[in-house]
């Protein structure tokens, strides 16, 4: 039986600039096409801001702001930008 993969449209935004997701250095994220973006050139330092062994802000953000439960849970476990990029792009390709 096929896993069962939430339909996700990466270009879906936030529904206001509240629910925008602030990046330490300031750059707003609106959806999660340009949270992939954003993970593409992410230095260590700025994902470890916002990912650490006691929290996952990005994770958080898809889950809270757009339902994405079942990729925000597989996202928790990712600790590297480049590593939660393979997470991410497993999960839309399932």
């Amino acid at each position: 039986m096929p896993a069962f993969s939430e339909k996700i449209d990466i270009y879906q935004e936030a529904s206001n600039i509240e629910h925008y997701f602030y990046l330490h250095n300031s750059t707003p994220i609106k959806n999660l096409a340009e949270l992939i973006d954003q993970l593409v050139n992410m230095d260590q330092e700025l994902f470890s801001y916002h990912v650490n062994p006691d929290n996952n802000d990005f994770a958080n953000w898809l889950r809270d702001v757009f339902g994405f439960k079942e990729l925000a849970r597989r996202m928790k476990m990712s600790r590297s930008a480049q590593g939660m990029l393979k997470t991410i792009t497993r999960y839309l390709e399932s």
